[in-house]
């Protein structure tokens, strides 16, 4: 599976068989958005899991999904936000089951709903509120709609002890149906989890 670098610290996974040509007219946009303050101000770089996540090794990896948010614009006529909300909510459902399901991981509820953060003061309360809580990671993200046709999801993965970033990871899926999101949400869980075990191994 073919990997690219995205912007500052981002993976990109493209998970389905795009025109390269849609990716390239929307590249200065993702690049603004990456540099745009979008998960900055907090983080100095990547790390690994900190060190009192390491002691639970061998332990399930209490991990709290925090609501995604949801940008549109790709200027289509028709007002979408209702289904777009719809799709988000059930695609959040989707993610935290599949974590639940994972017994791997502990899945902490999030505090957080809607609106949750993404930089700034804000997002550091919320990361000292999940660890408290009892959460080692929180996951936060944006799904972004570009066109009709293509739809990004960016994520963040922070270590809520030290609250700097495990991960970040950028997707980009075709489409807007239920289908669609159905099969992203499949991908994207499936990717994070696995970065996040991967994360913990390397300690």
């Amino acid at each position: 599976m073919q990997q690219l670098m995205l912007g500052k610290g981002y993976s990109r996974t493209q998970f389905s068989h795009g025109d390269r040509a849609i990716a390239m007219r929307h590249a200065s946009l993702l690049h603004a958005l990456t540099t745009a303050g979008l998960f900055t101000g907090l983080f100095l770089g990547s790390s690994l899991i900190s060190d009192a996540s390491a002691a639970t090794a061998g332990h399930a990896l209490a991990v709290s999904v925090d609501d995604f948010n949801y940008i549109d614009t790709s200027n289509e006529p028709t007002d979408q936000t209702a289904v777009h909300e719809k799709r988000l909510r059930a695609f959040m459902t989707a993610l935290r089951d599949d974590v639940t399901a994972d017994r791997r991981f502990e899945l902490v509820p999030s505090s957080c709903a809607p609106n949750c953060p993404t930089d700034g003061p804000a997002l550091r309360d919320r990361l000292r509120a999940a660890s408290q809580a009892g959460a080692q990671i929180l996951i936060i993200g944006i799904v972004h709609k570009l066109s009709t046709l293509v739809q990004v999801v960016r994520i963040a993965a922070i270590d809520t002890t030290t609250q700097r970033v495990v991960f970040r990871k950028y997707f980009q899926f075709r489409g807007d149906n239920d289908e669609a999101w159905q099969r992203a949400e499949r991908f994207v869980s499936e990717e994070v989890r696995d970065r996040l075990l991967e994360s913990r191994s390397q300690q």
